[in-house]
């Protein structure tokens, strides 16, 4: 993302992409194998989380969900994001959030040595 296109956040919203990705890196260590295998058996898709949901402290619900079945939310972006990653080292994680919201994130990953190379 450019510095020009980071601006026109609200400083609010960048708050919680940089939460969303410290996270994200934080559980790399299941949602990138899961990714992997979810892309060999069912093709195209994200790892979605449920972040509205879950016991207090013991973490969210979360799967690999195929393109497909993540049409049903709407978001283009996502979609676009869905079409465009390359499984060989990247995936798309959708986190679902209070007020139907919705955050997507590709994500490259080094296979080697799994930690989050981009936002």
């Amino acid at each position: 993302m450019s510095e020009s296109e980071t601006k026109c956040f609200p400083a609010w919203a960048e708050q919680e992409r940089s939460g969303d990705l410290a996270w994200i890196a934080e559980n790399l260590f299941l949602f990138w194998p899961m990714a992997q295998q979810g892309y060999r058996e069912f093709g195209r898709g994200a790892i979605v989380v449920d972040t509205t949901s879950g016991p207090a402290g013991q973490g969210h619900p979360f799967g690999y969900f195929t393109q497909e079945m993540l049409e049903r939310l709407g978001d283009e972006g996502t979609q676009r994001l869905i079409r465009e990653y390359d499984p060989s080292f990247e995936f798309v994680a959708t986190l679902l959030k209070t007020q139907n919201r919705v955050s997507s994130y590709r994500l490259g990953v080094n296979p080697s040595q799994p930690s989050i190379e981009s936002g």
